[in-house]
């Protein structure tokens, strides 16, 4: 019965916003999950891997000032050199929010500034887009390196809107990493 439900949810969650039907599925997967009191299944990840094309396929969702419910680095997506990145990006939370990739250091930016990876941002980066809003962010990914996925709306990042980003030159398919608030 949860199986049906999820899948119609998803189904119209993939109408609703204009994404594909796996992507609509990993969120409200997401979002089923958050809601649960039990000790269930883990959900569903958020990360899709196409080993002939090399694609990672990655839903990123802004909620309450966080991406895939989590803030301040506690989640890291992990991905091989030189894969060819695909962020779905929605817009869940009713203030503005963006994502931009920046550098994994501080000092912390306090707003948009120059991606870390070429094309690596959404549209808007510094003012946000609105609730409902849907864009995506394609880059290549570089041999190495540890970044962030940024939320470039002045104060956000710094409020803990972020999560990590590395590019694992061993890693030969994608990888999505939590932990637990801190």
């Amino acid at each position: 019965m949860h199986e049906e439900l999820r899948t119609v949810l998803a189904s119209a969650a993939a109408l609703a916003l204009s994404v594909s039907p796996e992507v609509a599925a990993a969120q409200t997967a997401d979002s089923t999950h958050a809601h649960q009191h039990s000790a269930a299944a883990p959900a569903k990840s958020p990360v899709a891997w196409d080993a002939a094309t090399k694609t990672v396929t990655f839903a990123l969702s802004a909620g309450v000032f966080n991406f895939n419910g989590y803030t301040n680095g506690r989640a890291t997506l992990v991905v091989p050199p030189k894969s060819n990145v695909v962020m779905n990006f929605s817009q869940d939370d009713g203030t503005p929010h963006s994502a931009i990739i920046i550098d994994d250091k501080d000092p912390m930016p306090t707003m948009a500034e120059q991606p870390a990876i070429p094309r690596a941002y959404t549209n808007k980066a510094s003012e946000g887009l609105p609730q409902g809003a849907t864009d995506v962010i394609r880059f290549t990914a570089p041999d190495s390196g540890s970044y962030r996925i940024f939320c470039g709306v002045p104060g956000h990042g710094l409020s803990g809107m972020w999560i990590r980003f590395k590019v694992g030159p061993a890693a030969k398919e994608p990888k999505w990493e939590t932990q637990p608030a801190g």
